[in-house]
């Protein structure tokens, strides 16, 4: 069980730098890029990301909001973002996505954050995706997170070095 926890863990990390990567390297239908993420990021506290897909050969929304949903419900964390300030939202899709459901997918992140939350999205077409395939990404920054008791939290109103730097 340990085993299969930290292998879960690891692929959900893995996808993770994937997405951001991908986020700040390929050109997409809306673009979002590594200034996008720092000014989500920058202002400090904790921070989440959620990763999810739909297959779904329903016509409309039904393949975004299972999208959105599968990204906003993760497995390995109990996050409260209702009060979340911030949050950047990327769609990938096939040629098949519409922008409607790129739209719907940011709306739904929308109505579950703080109603002024600043949000930043974007949307790309993979032309290598298989048709009814849609993906969403989602960062978010100031949620509450339940795991951490008042005494165990963490200041991080400051930056931490870790000694890495961008260039660019």
């Amino acid at each position: 069980p340990v085993n299969a926890a930290f292998k879960v863990a690891d692929e959900v990390l893995t996808n993770a730098v994937k997405g951001i990567t991908e986020m700040v390297t390929k050109p997409g239908l809306i673009n979002l890029d590594y200034a996008d993420l720092k000014t989500i990021l920058t202002r400090g506290g904790a921070a989440m990301i959620g990763l999810g897909e739909s297959h779904s050969t329903e016509e409309g929304e039904a393949r975004a909001l299972e999208a959105v949903e599968n990204a906003l419900t993760s497995p390995l964390l109990d996050v409260d973002i209702s009060g979340a300030n911030r949050a950047l939202v990327n769609v990938i899709g096939g040629a098949d996505m519409t922008l409607r459901e790129a739209e719907m997918i940011v709306e739904t992140v929308s109505a579950k954050i703080h109603e002024n939350a600043h949000i930043i999205w974007g949307a790309m077409i993979d032309e290598n995706m298989p048709k009814n395939q849609i993906q969403a990404m989602i960062v978010i920054a100031g949620g509450k997170f339940p795991y951490l008791a008042d005494s165990d939290k963490i200041d991080l109103s400051e930056p931490i070095d870790l000694g890495i730097e961008f260039t660019g």
